[in-house]
């Protein structure tokens, strides 16, 4: 397999499942995909920053990611859902480097970043354009915020003080947490430590951020502030969010596409109305309505 760039898959078209092979041999059908054309019609010609194909994933015995595919468009909000280990968290961390899968291919930017079981040269020219937040902050307690945000240009790229002061003061305010700039972690709530870990993931001046159940444990008027952050990211600077959540309201008001993950694959690739409004899918039916009551 060579290094070269994937071949671009139609914007906003859901790759139809691939045929898998058991340990005897015989070969098994995928989960049937709904795709985009059966429910929606074809979508905007946006240009792809993320490019994934073929994932698979197993740890141990389990398979979490079989023969994904998976395409992110620049700008774009894409809302991952799906039932506890169904894959979503690994995907994301596939995409951030902190994970590699099994077999696959991925391409960000235009640079195949991994092909062949594993990273290749290419990962290192375009790692700091991928930002990452977790669930929970890892943000370090004994430093205040400021501390936190200019740990990594400092150490990885070897930016001044000033230059990272002034990316940190921009990054706060983008968040609305400038006046925050010399609290510890220990002195701020729950939805203002989380936009903090969100603006130390922008002191990298990412393209793609991956939100991995950012607002689980916030309540839900702190969740929808931290929500609307990542969206007037998108629309203000222009940062694609790939973002794991259950926050059905922010999916299909927000989102410029919803995945929907079953078992190791992605089932439902869509815009919110198709997916939330038009789909036929039984799975994804089943966990919205377990979700909303």
């Amino acid at each position: 397999m060579s290094h070269s760039a994937l071949s671009q898959p139609t914007a906003g078209t859901q790759l139809s499942s691939r045929r898998q092979k058991d340990n005897d041999g015989s070969e098994q059908k995928g989960t049937p995909v709904t795709t985009l054309e059966q429910i929606a019609g074809r979508a905007g010609s946006g240009q792809a920053l993320v490019e994934a194909r073929g994932l698979q994933k197993s740890f141990g015995e389990r398979k979490i990611l079989r023969n994904v595919d998976f395409q992110m468009n620049k700008g774009d909000i894409t809302v991952i859902i799906g039932k506890s280990g169904s894959g979503k968290s690994t995907l994301l961390r596939a995409l951030a480097g902190l994970t590699d899968p099994d077999e696959g291919q991925i391409v960000v930017d235009g640079q195949t970043v991994f092909a062949e079981q594993q990273r290749t040269r290419e990962w290192e020219n375009v790692r700091s354009e991928v930002g990452m937040v977790f669930q929970t902050y890892t943000l370090w307690p004994h430093m205040n915020v400021l501390d936190n945000l200019v740990l990594a240009p400092r150490k990885v790229r070897g930016a001044g003080a000033k230059e990272s002061r002034d990316r940190a003061e921009s990054a706060l305010a983008e968040v609305g947490m400038a006046h925050h700039i010399l609290s510890k972690p220990t002195q701020l709530s729950g939805g203002e430590r989380q936009r903090v870990a969100i603006a130390r993931a922008l002191m990298m001046k990412p393209k793609l951020l991956l939100c991995d159940e950012i607002t689980s444990a916030l309540d839900p008027p702190v969740a929808a502030e931290v929500l609307d952050v990542l969206r007037r990211l998108k629309e203000e600077d222009g940062i694609a969010v790939a973002l794991v959540t259950h926050d059905m309201a922010f999916a299909s008001k927000a989102a410029d596409r919803v995945v929907f993950f079953h078992n190791g694959e992605i089932a439902v690739n869509a815009t919110p109305e198709a997916a939330f409004d038009k789909c036929d899918n039984e799975d994804l039916k089943k966990f919205v309505d377990a979700v909303r009551f």
